[in-house]
């Protein structure tokens, strides 16, 4: 396990979890559409993105919930100096529920015990105002408006960071 929380264990993502995984992506249909120009990911498509974070030294993990051993989230990050959160992606039916929020907690305390002094978002910003909001409400300040190219799409995005 690489961090936990009272409700959630967060760990590496390995094989038998595609599927799972692959599910968590396909509940969040306006964050396809918008970031990748599909309704769907397929297993396949699932593994190239794993390959593609592992190459970049990202951990990329599950998100269970104890109570019910369920995957509910994924979350891509780097931890250093400066960590990297990448995504933090929760299945449809859990949202809202202030699971993201505790996950992110749960992260921000794995970094702290490293030694991470901040923690670095990049935000898209075209598709969900109540994400960007999440992340102003967990402390976020933002740095400035960049753009991202994520599976062949530029997306507009602002950086943003939060010391710990």
């Amino acid at each position: 396990m690489i961090f936990q929380s009272e409700a959630f264990d967060v760990d590496l993502v390995e094989n038998k979890d595609i599927n799972e995984i692959v599910q968590v992506y396909n509940s969040n249909k306006n964050f396809l559409r918008n970031h990748i120009g599909s309704n769907k990911v397929t297993d396949e498509w699932m593994l190239e993105e794993l390959e593609s974070m592992k190459k970049l030294n990202f951990y990329s993990c599950k998100v269970v919930q104890k109570s019910s051993n369920r995957i509910i989230g994924i979350i891509d990050f780097k931890i250093g100096k400066e960590t990297y959160l990448s995504l933090l992606m929760i299945h449809n039916d859990y949202k809202n529920k202030g699971c993201g929020k505790l996950i992110y907690q749960a992260l921000e305390e794995y970094a702290k015990s490293l030694q991470s002094e901040c923690i670095r978002i990049d935000v898209v910003t075209n598709y969900d105002e109540n994400v960007l909001n999440f992340w102003i409400r967990n402390g976020f300040y933002k740095l400035k408006n960049v753009e991202l190219n994520w599976s062949g799409k530029n997306l507009p995005a602002v950086i943003m960071k939060k010391s710990i």
